[in-house]
């Protein structure tokens, strides 16, 4: 009987204290205000997301991905690159072909699996694959632009469609995955046979914070979701609120040197808004060195509000550092273009 006695007593502490803590009209409040930039609520996150499966194209590329060699030589060749502050280029690797992959991405239109899980083991695992197959692809165009072969365009190319094929996945962990992948080809771009070819434009003119933007509130939205149904508390609603303050402040910054707050849904994006940023500063170096190697003038004046770009003659500089974290192995804001 005093067992049963301090069961129910239990029960009704615990009932107790879920009601304490139950805040459902704040959880709503918090999920009806506004996003920056157009974005609307949390559940226009939703709205903007098509069921989508993945075609044949995309099945006969994560093929012919997943059955590359694992290679640490090319990860490190392609990260030297990146980080390789010169127009001289080292010697690669042995490459395997991969005709059979670029005329795949440059000849059928990919559709992805678009997974409402937020990071769910499927989409990472295809996101590996997806990386993998980039990576590949820069180190040959690198490899063919160190003996002036025009066509190692054709590869950035195809890296470049590989990533636009991700334009709209719901998935944070997609977006960074586009984000990588547009870093890593304007990182070599300016190491390329000239001329440069006119999609480079749209690239350089592409900017990926929205996306990511779009990501993040998708990201809040589901964590929203489960919460709001299971236990709406007013801690639930304090995040939702921290995260579209988060979202705000990414929207409205204009330096490149940015130091957002910690989300508190879901893993840390304070890299990956760093990332972000400097890519900004880092396609005006490409496009500043592709200037310079035509014997145009630079432009001095940088989107970044707390920077400007120089050149001496032989180094283009970038007036400050941007760091960013490890892993990340940036490509330099310092570039020598002549000797």
């Amino acid at each position: 009987m005093k067992k049963l006695l301090i069961a129910v007593v239990a029960i009704a502490l615990l009932v107790w204290v879920i009601s304490w803590f139950r805040a459902p009209a704040a959880v709503a409040t918090s999920a009806a205000k506004t996003w920056p930039g157009g974005m609307g609520t949390l559940d226009s996150a939703a709205g903007r997301v098509k069921l989508l499966q993945a075609n044949e194209a995309s099945k006969k590329l994560a093929a012919l991905g997943k059955a590359l060699p694992k290679s640490e030589a090319v990860d490190e060749f392609v990260a030297r690159e990146v980080a390789r502050g010169e127009l001289t280029i080292g010697e690669p690797p042995a490459l395997p072909d991969l005709s059979p992959i670029r005329e795949l991405l440059e000849r059928e239109p990919m559709v992805w699996t678009y997974s409402l899980e937020v990071g769910d083991a499927g989409t990472s695992e295809t996101r590996a694959m997806q990386l993998t197959v980039a990576r590949a692809l820069v180190a040959s165009a690198l490899a063919k632009a160190r003996i002036h072969d025009s066509t190692a365009w054709e590869d950035l190319h195809a890296v470049w469609t590989l990533a636009r094929s991700l334009d709209g996945h719901p998935q944070m962990m997609m977006q960074t995955a586009a984000l990588t992948m547009a870093r890593m080809i304007n990182a070599v771009a300016w190491k390329m046979p000239l001329p440069a070819p006119a999609w480079l434009g749209e690239l350089q003119e592409r900017d990926p914070v929205r996306p990511l933007l779009q990501a993040f509130q998708y990201q809040t939205y589901s964590y929203w979701q489960d919460g709001s149904s299971m236990f709406p508390t007013k801690m639930l609603a304090t995040s939702v609120e921290h995260d579209r303050a988060i979202a705000e402040a990414v929207f409205n910054a204009t330096a490149c040197d940015v130091n957002v707050p910690v989300n508190k849904l879901g893993t840390d994006l304070t890299s990956v808004w760093r990332r972000a940023f400097r890519y900004r500063a880092e396609r005006e170096a490409t496009a500043n060195a592709l200037r310079v190697r035509q014997g145009k003038a630079i432009e001095t004046a940088s989107r970044c509000s707390d920077g400007a770009w120089t050149f001496d003659g032989t180094t283009l500089r970038f007036s400050r550092e941007l760091a960013t974290p490890p892993p990340d192995r940036p490509m330099p804001l310092v570039l020598r273009i002549q000797s």
